[in-house]
């Protein structure tokens, strides 16, 4: 929704913040601290549960609500959905459009069209999805699009047809039968309940081709790891990461986050791995297991801005200040 706004009002990435607000006067700048989308995160959580307790919020606005068995309470699912659109229209103010379906990527999907709610009946799953791109699919990591591309398969209605055994032995074969549920709009799974934050996360990492581990930029992928969660309201605590050797030798390490800045914990993990990965050989793949809690530590978990670019941050708020008033910047927390 900002996108479509922005480039309707003649606003592009790159263009300095002068000129945006000379061409839009009614540009809000957000500081960089996420406090903004945390309140309208919790917003959100609060009024989603109002109709229903099962569901996940995402991120950047995005949010998955389970209407089953809420018919006598709200009626069908289509006119609950438009309810729930209505609802944070009128009460915050937000353009709302979405997706229905029981499948999380069709519905994931389906919000993409900027007609409100758009309804994908049982058993047209697959028609719908047949047209999009491979990358449609979050189950296919880059590496597995890239070797299907190779055998002339770039949608997801040429995966359709396939069977498991098939598919299996381009990719891995438990990628292959996630890829495939998704590809035909199977993946229904349940969702938590919406009040439970999740406690642990885990994500993986391919390096394609192997790097040496001089060249593997582990502070800046766990950097933007660890600050999506905090996008979520969640702090790291602990973690353990794991990483495989060409010969596929495993290696681990432990790190427990203490009240540190987030950019000084990602710098003594990726300084310890570099100090542990002694031997001289390529590494290619790291596997990362988190845990985190929702209190707040006493020091934030995100980076302490230098004091030369906070400097050149006030100097540039106080220019913007003097030139479009003190509604110009709206500062974080």
């Amino acid at each position: 929704m900002v996108d479509r706004r922005a480039k309707a009002a003649g606003l592009s990435a790159g263009l300095p913040v002068e000129v945006a607000l000379h061409r839009d006067p009614g540009l809000v700048i957000l500081d960089p601290a996420p406090s903004s989308w945390l309140d309208a995160r919790a917003f959100l959580g609060h009024r989603l549960l109002a109709y229903s307790p099962q569901g996940r919020l995402g991120r950047l606005g995005e949010a998955f609500l389970d209407l089953r068995g809420t018919e006598r309470l709200h009626g069908p699912a289509l006119d609950a959905a438009e309810r729930v659109r209505k609802d944070l229209h009128s009460s915050a103010g937000w353009e709302v459009h979405g997706g229905l379906s029981r499948s999380l990527t069709v519905s994931r999907l389906a919000a993409q069209a900027e007609d409100q709610v758009r309804l994908v009946a049982d058993g047209t799953e697959d028609p719908f999805l047949a047209p999009y791109a491979l990358k449609a699919l979050p189950a296919l990591e880059a590496k597995s699009r890239e070797r299907l591309a190779r055998f002339g398969l770039y949608r997801v209605g040429q995966l359709q047809p396939m069977e498991i055994p098939a598919l299996g032995r381009l990719i891995r074969p438990a990628e292959a039968v996630a890829a495939l549920r998704q590809a035909h709009g199977q993946d229904q799974e349940a969702l938590p309940l919406l009040e439970v934050v999740k406690a642990s996360e885990s994500a993986r990492w391919v390096l394609n081709p192997a790097l040496p581990k001089h060249e593997i930029a582990l502070a800046a992928w766990l950097w933007e790891l660890a600050w999506g969660w905090r996008l979520d309201g969640r702090f790291l605590r602990r973690l353990r990461l794991a990483w495989w050797d060409l010969d596929e030798t495993t290696h681990v390490l432990d790190q427990v986050v203490e009240h540190q800045d987030l950019w000084c914990v990602v710098g003594q993990i990726q300084a310890r791995f570099r100090q542990e990965a002694e031997r001289r050989v390529l590494i290619q793949r790291l596997e990362l297991d988190a845990w985190m809690t929702s209190t707040q530590p006493e020091r934030p978990l995100f980076t302490e801005v230098p004091v030369e670019k906070r400097l050149a941050l006030e100097a540039t708020a106080l220019r913007l200040h003097r030139r479009f008033g003190a509604g110009a910047v709206r500062l974080g927390t």
